[in-house]
């Protein structure tokens, strides 16, 4: 009742001239400032005073004449409300008071513990430096060298330990000599270059060394500071390193500082062991003001500490590699050179290529590196290569984690508690086992289960396989699961939906691309089929990464691995991650496309990387994890064991389909004119070239070449391949491998696709005027092209041929760096 006759009586009590109160009979009734002030007086007597009290009031106060009773009691109502709110507000702000004082207590408590724990770490540093100092002078002395009589304290300080800073000063007089000097001859490697407009340099590979040798000189954007914190860190930007830990930190007198580092790296494979490194970084500044970063492997016979060969590892040997920044207008000048012996000897010979290439060495490190290091410095600035809505750092993070998982598959490290289950198996399935409490996806579990094989395949390209693996994926993935045990189901459908427990929804959802240009991440969502018995309910979620997808010069990689995900996962929890990793090993001609180091005769190298498109020869690696409880492991490793012969059977399938619908570089002919016998090359390398031969060739001269239709029906492959000049493109590195030639050129060499890449330039032009492209090559590289005379040629049987004219000129790739040249000879016939 009372708080009817408040809400009645108080339209709005709100300023002390101009409070009212509403009677029943629809009157406001308004106070003055002399009628507050006596019932400010009387309040301060009886705050709750009754009617006949309230008649009282009125009588002995005549100021109050005219507010009636009603009016008088919901005046005094009013009041005690808003005595009542300022009493409740002032116990709230006693209270903020005091959580402000205990919050203000709790911080300083806090910096005060992180100061210790600083305190403490620093302090447990100091100590395990000295067990690592005192361990080198129990080596050194185990060596013969035996201390001073009179030495004041042990463990010696590394100023004194004269064998670890002779080493590092020799590492980086050696490391100099290496990458600003002539100890080794390098090579460039135009195929290999930065994608950032802002940085610049040339990519360079060693022509004979020992082991694999790969080194870059270029400028990017970026403090030199930052550029070391982020090359030091092999983790953030390197996916094949599984883990590197600074073992002990010595400063030194000079200012340096040297580090005992033990860095472990994954084995791309399932046919090789992984490979560790036990190395020596030396950090300096040369007088100039250039930081100098080297490293080289160290054993006991340097003096320094040796650390043991881990299980399932073979010990690397790192020869002097490293990095010298010069700060310049705008950024860093990097020379950047690793140095590398993985002991190629101890892998089996398919893989050894992948062990032997220099190049390849240098995409998976250097480029990887300058790579992440652009990215890095795009997201400092604000800039975006990429549209995405989600933080390009977050991508990184997520992608990063799907790779170490695949790679944790891949190898099934014992110290990570993997056994192998089937060591007497007839068939190549290798299979693994590793109990576990719990993981990343949504549920737990007493064990994974992983399974995984290799195996290869002829005529496929890596790039090509992968790309349909992932636009045809209920191909592989067609596999009844409701046939087997409903306990597996329980567990490995959860993962792994097949067609007839789940349905594909719509298409992948692209959150971005990563650190690589031609890496892409994806979520895709699965519905559950709601007539599915002891399945949870709800959609599933793949996160999926694709990458390699531009890749297709020796070595290349290219990787479709995916993880099964929902809101429960923490954002550090470990992936169940599984799918395909396909590599580029060569040619299956039995020419050897492997070779760790450019070879002398350039032009037999470039028909090794010819014959490698033409005849490619991949490995594809495959690797499935499925959860598992404890009483259901034999039936679940069986069910996962004939689901990966599954997929390795849908995926020859669609291999084969790849060789015979030609979406891959293999050199596949038809006849396109039966009356004429001429074939042309289904390749897609060969139609993407033809489209940048046209478009170069419109772009240098300004017109189209003569007889070119635009609007004709015919692909410009067609057109190309039939056009009466004599077209041919060799390899702009070396002016050597002929690369492709139309059909008037192969009438005019009289040879074949097949034998094409045993031709050079020089062969071709060696003619009665001995021509040579390399002296019209400034004009080529100045006005895009140049203009030949009239001259002479030979076939391959010899025959001299006469041209009336001869054009040259460069074919820029999309992002227009030079792919090759084309030449075309007009007017040709035989003499």
């Amino acid at each position: 009742m009372a708080r009817t006759e408040l809400a009645i009586g108080e339209g709005s009590q709100g300023g002390r001239g101009g409070r009212r109160g509403r009677p029943e009979g629809g009157r406001y009734a308004r106070y003055t400032e002399e009628q507050i002030e006596v019932l400010e007086k009387v309040y301060a007597e009886c705050s709750n005073p009754n009617h006949y009290r309230r008649a009282q009031i009125m009588r002995e106060q005549p100021i109050l004449r005219g507010i009636n009773n009603k009016q008088l009691k919901v005046w005094f109502q009013n009041r005690r409300c808003r005595e009542k709110q300022k009493k409740e507000n002032g116990n709230l702000a006693l209270e903020n008071r005091r959580l402000a004082t205990a919050n203000k207590m709790l911080r300083q408590e806090n910096d005060g513990l992180q100061k210790k724990l600083a305190q403490v770490l620093c302090e447990n540093d100091h100590l395990r430096n000295q067990v690592i100092t005192l361990t080198s002078t129990i080596t050194t002395y185990n060596l013969g060298r035996q201390p001073e009589a009179n030495d004041p304290q042990l463990p010696i300080r590394i100023g004194d330990n004269n064998s670890l800073l002779s080493l590092a000063e020799e590492t980086k007089k050696e490391f100099l000599s290496k990458a600003i000097g002539t100890a080794v001859n390098w090579i460039p490697v135009p195929g290999l270059k930065l994608r950032n407009p802002e940085s610049t340099g040339t990519i360079y590979v060693s022509a004979t060394c020992i082991g694999v040798a790969a080194r870059a000189c270029v400028t990017i954007p970026g403090e030199p500071i930052k550029i070391i914190e982020i090359l030091k860190n092999r983790l953030s930007w390197s996916r094949s390193c599984r883990n590197m830990d600074v073992v002990a930190k010595y400063p030194v007198e000079n200012g340096g500082t040297i580090e005992l580092i033990y860095t472990q790296y994954y084995a791309p494979t399932i046919m090789a062991c992984a490979r560790d490194f036990w190395t020596l970084r030396y950090t300096s500044i040369l007088d100039d003001g250039s930081f100098v970063v080297c490293e080289q492997s160290i054993s006991g016979s340097d003096g320094a500490p040796s650390s043991p060969v881990a299980l399932e590892f073979v010990r690397g040997r790192m020869l002097v590699s490293g990095y010298l920044i010069r700060p310049c207008e705008g950024g860093s000048t990097i020379d950047l050179l690793d140095h590398l012996d993985l002991e190629a000897s101890s892998v089996p010979e398919v893989v050894r290529p992948l062990y032997e290439s220099s190049e390849l060495m240098a995409k998976q490190m250097i480029v990887s590196a300058l790579h992440f290091i652009e990215h890095v410095g795009n997201e400092t600035n604000g800039k975006q290569i990429h549209s995405c809505h989600e933080d390009p750092a977050f991508l990184r993070s997520v992608s990063r984690r799907l790779c170490r998982g695949f790679n944790d598959a891949v190898n099934c490290f014992s110290e990570d508690g993997w056994t192998l289950m089937n060591v007497n198996a007839s068939d190549d399935i290798i299979m693994s086992i590793k109990r576990t409490a719990s993981f990343g996806v949504g549920a737990n579990y007493d064990s994974i289960i992983c399974v995984k094989a290799s195996l290869l395949l002829q005529n496929v390209i890596p790039a090509s396989l992968v790309r349909l693996l992932k636009e045809h994926r209920s191909a592989w993935m067609d596999f009844n699961f409701a046939d087997h045990s409903v306990a597996f189901s329980k567990a490995a459908c959860y993962a792994y939906p097949g067609p007839t427990i789940h349905n594909l929804s719509g298409t992948p959802v692209m959150l971005g691309h990563t650190n690589h240009d031609d890496e892409e991440l994806e979520v895709i969502r699965f519905e559950r089929s709601a007539n599915q018995q002891h399945v949870s309910s709800g959609d599933l979620y793949h996160l999926q990464v694709i990458t390699g997808m531009d890749d297709t010069g020796f070595g290349a990689c290219s990787e479709l691995i995916f993880a099964p995900i929902d809101r429960t996962i923490p954002n550090d929890a470990a992936l169940l991650c599984s799918g395909f990793r396909i590599f580029l090993l060569g040619s299956n001609t039995g020419e050897d496309t492997g070779s760790s180091n450019i070879a002398p005769n350039e032009a037999l190298n470039a028909r090794n990387a010819q014959a490698a498109i033409s005849h490619p020869l991949s490995m594809l690696i495959v690797a499935f994890q499925f959860p598992s409880e404890a009483d259901l492991q034999e039936d679940v490793a069986s069910m996962a064991r004939q689901y990966v012969k599954s997929v390795i059977s849908s995926v020859k399938n669609i291999s084969l389909r790849t060789m015979s619908s030609g979406s891959n570089p293999v050199m596949h002919s038809h006849e396109a004119n039966p009356a004429m016998g001429l074939k042309i090359p289904e390749s897609t390398y060969f139609v993407n070239l033809a489209d940048l031969i046209c478009q170069s060739y419109r772009s240098s001269l300004g017109v189209d070449m003569v007889g070119f239709n635009c609007e004709s029906t015919d692909s410009m492959l067609e057109q190309i391949h039939h056009h009466h000049y004599a077209i041919l493109c060799f390899s702009f590195m070396s002016l050597q491998a002929c690369l492709y030639a139309n059909q008037a050129a192969l009438n005019m060499l009289e040879t074949t696709l097949d034998n094409l890449h045993m031709l050079t330039v020089e062969r071709i032009l060696d003619g009665s005027n001995n021509l040579s492209l390399f002296s019209v090559f400034p004009t080529i590289m100045q006005q895009g092209y140049a203009i030949l005379p009239p001259g002479n040629c030979l076939s391959v049987t010899n025959r001299c041929v006469s041209y009336a004219q001869a054009v040259v000129w460069k074919v820029l790739a999309p992002d227009g760096s030079v792919h090759c040249l084309a030449l075309a000879l007009i007017d040709w016939s035989f003499v």
